[in-house]
């Protein structure tokens, strides 16, 4: 250090590294500070070295030069990005995605609140291609403690920390698209053990099938004919799900009377809109359903008031209490109305020790409970039609066990000791 307690700067690897020590508000900081360029980048990093002693400064300094040579000759910018940085770009790309049609909002609104309230606390201010795997697993074993929004102690389920991982993996494959980084990170999904979902027995799904006939013709005299209407889209609505499995929402809202085709006596063919893509991408699928669909199907299209030809199957009918621009356009759900029937109806909640409340959903796990219990349909085959995969099948209805394909089994075996 200069005896006159005055800055420093020392050139050294051919001039490539520059080591200075400065003032700070008048007084000599005594950290050896260092700008480092490399013959194959463009511009310079300054880096502090943490290190009051030249010799440990020279040697921190070098190794970062070497890593950043390195970087640059495989492509990468001289600056390494910041997680913040990265972040950012991401969700400018995401809003882009949005408005392309390319990405949902909601997608998009759950990624952006997730690097806001969880990973920018945690990552924010480190560079982005040394947050490593290990990182990673310590934010997930405290993320275990946080609610879903990180603002208090309230353990989140696996599904949680995974949809955590998925927001941080876009934002290392959208940085090494960038050319930011050169390698993700390894991180290992959280172990998700599929919960129960509630469903119907056999039994109960025969009395639902009645109890929506009942529920049809409960209307009291002094009701509007909205109610009316109402209930007889609710019904088919129940039953599309039933004899389909498609998913309640948005995908049973993107039916249409033109999209229907009915093959003879064996089964319909419904054309549906999904966008259960890894993509965000709206996806057309041809769904088969049971024949005993046709007959509901032709009801409702044969009361010209609830049926256009080239119109949604569910829309708010033209008798609606609600604003008349609603008239016509899909319902998006029947959320009110299954709470309402299924209280009414006795079914609310599935015969087991937790007394789990069933949701319009447990319609489309019956449809594939029933479908492996009484049918020869492939895993293949099962898990195309319902817009899903072979593995969410086998997490979700393992319950479905061999007991109940006792029937299925025993007339093979008849079959096969008859021929013996």
């Amino acid at each position: 250090m200069d005896a006159n307690n005055q800055p420093e700067s020392v050139s050294i690897w051919e001039g490539n590294i520059v080591l200075y020590t400065q003032l700070v508000r008048g007084k000599l900081n005594p950290i050896w500070q260092a700008k480092i360029t490399t013959a194959s980048g463009k511009g310079r990093i300054r880096i502090s070295t943490k290190s009051r002693s030249f010799n440990e400064a020279k040697r921190r300094a070098i190794h970062h030069y070497k890593t950043a040579e390195a970087r640059v000759q495989t492509g990468l910018p001289l600056n390494s990005v910041r997680w913040e940085t990265a972040a950012a770009r991401y969700i400018n790309w995401l809003q882009q995605r949005v408005e392309m049609d390319r990405c949902s909002q909601s997608s998009y609104d759950y990624h952006k609140t997730t690097i806001k309230l969880c990973l920018n606390p945690e990552f924010n201010g480190k560079f982005l291609h040394e947050i490593k795997t290990s990182d990673i697993e310590a934010y997930q074993r405290n993320r275990r403690n946080m609610s879903i929004n990180c603002d208090n102690n309230n353990k989140v389920s696996p599904n949680t920390i995974n949809r955590d991982f998925a927001v941080i993996r876009g934002i290392f494959k959208h940085a090494k698209r960038e050319n930011l980084i050169e390698n993700i990170p390894l991180i290992d999904r959280a172990k998700n053990t599929r919960n129960h979902r509630p469903s119907f027995t056999t039994e109960e799904a025969e009395k639902l099938k009645a109890a929506l006939d009942e529920w049809v013709d409960n209307v009291h005299h002094a009701d509007g004919g909205h109610v009316r209407d109402y209930r007889i889209l609710f019904r088919l609505y129940c039953l599309t799900i039933y004899y389909s499995g498609i998913r309640p929402g948005k995908e049973m809202a993107s039916l249409r009377w033109a999209g229907i085709q009915c093959v003879r006596d064996e089964y319909v063919l419904l054309s549906v809109e999904t966008s259960k893509q890894k993509n965000g991408d709206y996806k057309q699928r041809n769904v088969v359903a049971l024949s005993y669909l046709k007959n509901h199907l032709e009801e409702v299209k044969s009361i010209t008031r609830l049926h256009k030809n080239d119109g949604y199957i569910f829309v708010h009918p033209s008798t609606t209490q609600l604003n008349k621009s609603y008239i016509g356009k899909p319902i998006i759900s029947f959320k009110t109305q299954w709470d309402n029937f299924i209280r009414w109806a006795g079914l609310e909640f599935e015969e087991t020790g937790k007394q789990k409340r069933r949701t319009l959903y447990s319609l489309r796990h019956l449809y594939f409970e029933q479908r492996l219990i009484n049918s020869d349909v492939s895993l293949y085959a099962l898990a195309k039609n319902g817009g899903t995969s072979i593995q969410v099948i086998q997490e979700w209805y393992a319950h479905v066990t061999s007991d109940k394909f006792a029937t299925k089994l025993s007339q093979v075996i008849n079959r096969n000791n008859s021929q013996i």
